[in-house]
């Protein structure tokens, strides 16, 4: 990434708050009206899917936390 300012940073960092939420809706949602509803497995469908989805929101978390460490110290070894 070429030299970011600040707030493109702290926009970047602030997407965290939302991941984990919207992901575990997004395995909530897909395992209540397509797994539950089309097999009559509730609540397997929802609790599998939305644990997936946390974990899913987790990988991205530490994906993003892990690029922003990356990027800050190739930032120091350049100055």
């Amino acid at each position: 990434m070429p030299d970011e300012s600040f707030y493109a940073r702290m926009g970047r960092l602030s997407s965290i708050i939302l991941i984990l939420p919207s992901s575990m809706a997004a395995g909530w949602i897909l395992g209540y009206y397509l797994v539950d509803r089309y097999f009559w497995r509730f609540p397997w469908g929802t609790i599998v899917l939305t644990m997936a989805g946390a974990g899913a929101g987790m990988y991205e978390i530490f994906r993003i936390l892990n690029d922003d460490r990356r990027h800050e110290s190739d930032q120091s070894r350049k100055s």
